[in-house]
């Protein structure tokens, strides 16, 4: 008789690699095998160590509306029940748990523990806002990129000229069809500001060239931002109310 086990291979060891390995372990009878080309996991959200400093290649922020989610997270690193010294240093107010549930793998039973204190131990997940910025021309500016005041006038006034040009010009020379997410950028942002914020940025943090991005990702990660928009929303704010003339009685 052969050997009946089964097993699934699974391509890098990313946050999506790692949870597909602990949910088949955890729930089925495969054997998962995870190859890694790196010499480190976490993909996106590793921490580095680059001459000393340890550097955040992307977001370790985990966040969701279902509760199934959450939960699945709170296990793997319980929620912190005590301040930590950054919390103490700027007064920062967090909601704080009073209990941690672990349930072990392959197992329905949970257990509760207190919930850990984070200047007594690294396995802890921290309670925090979000605030993610590009820091560009020594200013920093909203991610993901906020098209108001604060955008333009740190761009300054010949850097917003050209990005106006070129996006009055991408909306008369449309890219079709849409292939790339390169297509996408400079489609609805004009070659200026594609190349001022979005490539470079984008690249560097996943590590694939705009060019071979679908558009769909895109149209999935760009929610709600437009140019026009942005440009109506400006003219109302700084343009007068117009008062409406009083009725005679």
């Amino acid at each position: 008789m052969g050997d009946s086990s089964k097993t699934a291979i699974i391509i890098g060891a990313g946050p999506a690699g790692l949870t597909a390995a602990y949910e088949l372990l955890d729930k089925t009878d495969i054997k998962p095998v995870i190859y890694e080309e790196s010499n480190y996991v976490g993909g996106i959200s590793k921490t580095i160590n680059y001459k000393g400093n340890r550097i955040d290649i992307g977001g370790h922020r985990f966040f969701s509306k279902s509760g199934r989610v959450m939960d699945w997270w709170r296990n793997i690193l319980p929620l912190q029940g005590a301040p930590a010294r950054d919390d103490m240093v700027v007064g920062r107010q967090i909601p704080l748990a009073t209990e941690s549930m672990k349930r072990n793998i392959g197992s329905d039973e949970s257990k509760s523990f207190p919930a850990p204190d984070p200047e007594k131990t690294d396995q802890v997940m921290f309670n925090r806002s979000r605030l993610s910025r590009i820091f560009f021309l020594r200013k920093f500016f909203d991610y993901p990129v906020s098209l108001n005041y604060n955008t333009f006038a740190n761009l300054g006034l010949k850097r917003t000229s050209k990005i106006g040009l070129s996006y009055t010009k991408s909306l008369f020379n449309q890219i079709t069809p849409e292939k790339s997410l390169e297509d996408f950028f400079i489609n609805r942002f004009g070659v200026e500001l594609y190349h001022t914020f979005f490539k470079d940025y984008t690249e560097k943090v996943w590590g694939v060239a705009c060019s071979e991005i679908t558009a769909d990702w895109g149209a999935q990660r760009i929610k709600g931002l437009s140019i026009t928009k942005a440009i109506s929303h400006a003219i109302k704010k700084v343009s007068p109310k117009i008062q409406p003339y009083p009725r005679k009685r």
